[in-house]
């Protein structure tokens, strides 16, 4: 029901730099040391499964690698095509929030998972961030990372909720947790603003793609589906920079008309032209 969410605190789960897996675990056992961040997560998101909170029950999903350049990782999903909510319909990407519209606080209280809140350093700490299930999941694990949803923000990227998405992926130990958020106009399905966290159980080319350096921790891709700006995060501190840089990125492309989106993914410093 509207409003609901108003009334409910639900419990936090505070961490410091100390909690921050700098170097995740290898792919080849990528399940070796779980986090404390990724164990509380996924065992709030298979409650929530178990209690029948999701659209439908998550199995394993058909997953190809598609033959191209681009080795685009395809996953069947029949069930998030037929029984997700209906996208919104977005007329501009600088459509403002819509209250009359479904929005985040009209989440059910058990949706929610804990609130994501740091204490000292480095810097000082992100606003914190609401971690809800996606009801109609891509893949496990799959979380919504909300601002306070009584802010009513519009889905435009801001600088302290990136930051604190990129740590939610610094927490974890898991190489293919990732972080992502789609734009209006470039996927996003409802106009209030939230980030996505999930598992995905492989690595993507992109990960390794070569970068043409444009400056410092700045380079361009071109061998994605789409071209994109590679924005690299050497450790924790860089967090901040990085993520008013992204956020200016993504203003300049809003005010082009560019629907954009972002991925955040663990991988090495870009090393120039064809070196990854």
């Amino acid at each position: 029901e509207p409003g609901e969410l108003g009334e409910v605190n639900p419990q936090e789960f505070v961490y410091g730099e100390e909690d921050f897996v700098l170097q995740a675990a290898g792919w080849g056992d990528p399940d070796s040391a779980p986090s404390r961040f990724d164990r509380v997560l996924l065992a709030g998101w298979r409650d929530r499964m178990e209690r029948g909170l999701f659209r439908y029950r998550l199995g394993p999903l058909p997953t190809r690698v598609l033959p191209g350049p681009v080795r685009l990782v395809a996953q069947l999903n029949e069930q998030r095509s037929a029984e997700r909510r209906p996208p919104q319909p977005v007329r501009s990407l600088r459509d403002p929030f819509d209250p009359g519209a479904f929005n985040f606080t009209r989440l059910r209280p058990a949706e929610l998972l804990f609130r994501l809140r740091r204490t000292g350093g480095p810097g000082p700490p992100p606003d914190p961030l609401l971690v809800a299930i996606n009801a109609s999941p891509l893949e496990r694990g799959h979380v919504l990372l909300l601002p306070e949803p009584a802010r009513r923000l519009p889905q435009v990227l801001t600088a302290s909720a990136l930051r604190g998405a990129l740590e939610a992926a610094l927490l974890s130990g898991h190489p293919g947790f990732r972080v992502g958020f789609n734009g209006l106009g470039g996927g996003a399905s409802v106009n209030h603003l939230h980030l996505h966290g999930l598992c995905l159980d492989r690595p993507l080319p992109l990960e390794e793609a070569p970068a043409e350096p444009l400056g410092p921790r700045l380079g361009l891709l071109r061998a994605g589906p789409a071209p994109a700006f590679l924005f690299f995060a050497p450790g924790p501190a860089a967090l901040e920079p990085v993520s008013r840089a992204v956020c200016r990125a993504a203003e300049h492309l809003d005010g082009a008309g560019l629907a954009c989106n972002v991925l955040a993914t663990r991988g090495d410093p870009p090393a120039g032209p064809g070196a990854g």
